[in-house]
Protein backbone atom coordinates (compact mmCIF):
# COMPACT_ATOMS: atom_id res chain seq x y z
CA UNK A 1 0.00 0.00 0.00
CA UNK A 2 1.44 3.25 -1.08
CA UNK A 3 2.18 5.84 1.82
CA UNK A 4 -0.53 8.40 0.61
CA UNK A 5 -3.21 5.55 0.66
CA UNK A 6 -2.31 4.30 3.62
CA UNK A 7 -3.10 7.47 5.50
CA UNK A 8 -6.13 8.48 3.60
CA UNK A 9 -6.78 4.52 5.52
CA UNK A 10 -5.96 5.37 8.58
CA UNK A 11 -7.60 8.92 8.66
CA UNK A 12 -10.94 7.63 7.10
CA UNK A 13 -11.55 4.61 6.18
CA UNK A 14 -10.17 2.38 8.96
CA UNK A 15 -12.56 0.69 11.05
CA UNK A 16 -9.93 0.59 14.22
CA UNK A 17 -9.46 4.08 13.66
CA UNK A 18 -10.04 6.40 15.99
CA UNK A 19 -13.46 8.00 16.75
CA UNK A 20 -15.12 10.57 19.44
CA UNK A 21 -18.92 10.35 20.57
CA UNK A 22 -20.09 13.78 19.62
CA UNK A 23 -22.41 13.02 22.72
CA UNK A 24 -19.59 11.94 25.39
CA UNK A 25 -16.91 12.68 23.45
CA UNK A 26 -15.35 9.78 24.60
CA UNK A 27 -12.56 7.84 22.12
CA UNK A 28 -13.35 4.49 20.56
CA UNK A 29 -12.63 2.95 17.41
CA UNK A 30 -15.15 3.83 14.38
CA UNK A 31 -16.72 0.48 13.94
CA UNK A 32 -17.90 0.55 17.84
CA UNK A 33 -19.27 4.14 17.45
CA UNK A 34 -22.71 3.40 15.98
CA UNK A 35 -23.85 1.21 19.20
CA UNK A 36 -22.10 3.14 21.73
CA UNK A 37 -23.77 6.51 20.26
CA UNK A 38 -27.43 4.65 20.08
CA UNK A 39 -26.94 4.20 23.98
CA UNK A 40 -25.23 7.34 24.86
CA UNK A 41 -27.31 9.42 22.93
CA UNK A 42 -30.43 7.83 24.93
CA UNK A 43 -28.83 8.90 27.94
CA UNK A 44 -30.90 12.54 29.70
CA UNK A 45 -29.36 15.80 31.15
CA UNK A 46 -31.42 18.34 33.11
CA UNK A 47 -32.30 21.49 30.54
CA UNK A 48 -32.12 24.42 33.26
CA UNK A 49 -34.32 26.80 31.46
CA UNK A 50 -37.43 24.52 31.42
CA UNK A 51 -36.17 22.12 34.29
CA UNK A 52 -37.16 18.96 31.92
CA UNK A 53 -34.83 15.98 31.29
CA UNK A 54 -33.84 15.96 27.85
CA UNK A 55 -32.33 13.12 25.51
CA UNK A 56 -28.71 13.98 24.57
CA UNK A 57 -29.68 13.42 20.95
CA UNK A 58 -32.50 15.82 21.26
CA UNK A 59 -30.03 18.57 23.16
CA UNK A 60 -29.53 20.48 19.97
CA UNK A 61 -33.68 20.71 18.62
CA UNK A 62 -34.48 21.12 22.20
CA UNK A 63 -32.26 24.22 22.68
CA UNK A 64 -33.56 25.86 19.64
CA UNK A 65 -37.16 25.37 20.62
CA UNK A 66 -36.97 25.84 24.74
CA UNK A 67 -38.96 28.18 25.88
CA UNK A 68 -37.66 28.57 28.88
CA UNK A 69 -41.18 28.25 30.67
CA UNK A 70 -40.30 26.33 33.19
CA UNK A 71 -41.76 23.02 33.46
CA UNK A 72 -43.69 21.64 36.79
CA UNK A 73 -43.63 18.37 38.19
CA UNK A 74 -47.62 19.23 39.26
CA UNK A 75 -48.34 20.06 35.95
CA UNK A 76 -47.30 16.46 35.45
CA UNK A 77 -48.76 14.63 37.73
CA UNK A 78 -52.15 16.32 37.27
CA UNK A 79 -52.45 15.51 33.54
CA UNK A 80 -50.86 12.02 34.06
CA UNK A 81 -53.69 10.97 37.02
CA UNK A 82 -56.55 12.60 34.85
CA UNK A 83 -55.16 10.17 32.26
CA UNK A 84 -55.02 7.27 34.66
CA UNK A 85 -58.78 8.30 35.68
CA UNK A 86 -59.99 8.18 31.81
CA UNK A 87 -58.02 5.03 31.03
CA UNK A 88 -59.48 2.96 34.43
CA UNK A 89 -63.05 4.06 33.34
CA UNK A 90 -62.86 2.92 29.79
CA UNK A 91 -61.23 -0.20 30.95
CA UNK A 92 -64.10 -1.31 34.03
CA UNK A 93 -66.39 -3.96 32.33
CA UNK A 94 -70.08 -3.27 33.01
CA UNK A 95 -71.42 -3.92 36.72
CA UNK A 96 -73.73 -6.96 35.26
CA UNK A 97 -70.94 -8.75 33.23
CA UNK A 98 -68.62 -9.33 36.21
CA UNK A 99 -71.86 -10.08 38.33
CA UNK A 100 -72.47 -12.82 35.79
CA UNK A 101 -69.48 -14.06 35.48
CA UNK A 102 -69.21 -14.33 39.61
CA UNK A 103 -72.83 -16.80 39.88
CA UNK A 104 -71.41 -19.01 36.66
CA UNK A 105 -68.03 -19.49 38.94
CA UNK A 106 -70.00 -20.20 41.57
CA UNK A 107 -72.41 -22.12 40.20
CA UNK A 108 -69.46 -24.28 38.65
CA UNK A 109 -67.45 -24.65 41.68
CA UNK A 110 -70.76 -25.91 43.68
CA UNK A 111 -71.07 -28.54 40.65
CA UNK A 112 -67.62 -29.86 41.41
CA UNK A 113 -67.85 -29.84 44.83
CA UNK A 114 -70.79 -31.92 44.55
CA UNK A 115 -69.84 -34.38 42.04
CA UNK A 116 -66.38 -34.53 43.68
CA UNK A 117 -68.49 -35.65 47.01
CA UNK A 118 -70.46 -38.55 45.21
CA UNK A 119 -67.54 -40.19 43.86
CA UNK A 120 -65.79 -39.99 46.93
CA UNK A 121 -68.70 -41.27 48.66
CA UNK A 122 -68.87 -43.86 46.28
CA UNK A 123 -65.09 -45.30 46.49
CA UNK A 124 -65.16 -45.24 50.67
CA UNK A 125 -68.62 -47.46 50.26
CA UNK A 126 -66.88 -49.82 47.68
CA UNK A 127 -63.82 -49.97 49.84
CA UNK A 128 -65.00 -50.56 53.23
CA UNK A 129 -64.50 -53.85 54.08
CA UNK A 130 -67.58 -55.99 56.55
Amino acid sequence: MQRESLAVHKGENCPQRIATCEFCEFPLPAIDLYEHQEVCGNRTELCYLCNRYIRLRERNYHESRCSGVPYTAESSRATRAAEREHDARRRQPPHEFSRRRLFFTIAITGIAVLLGSLFFQRKTENNQVH
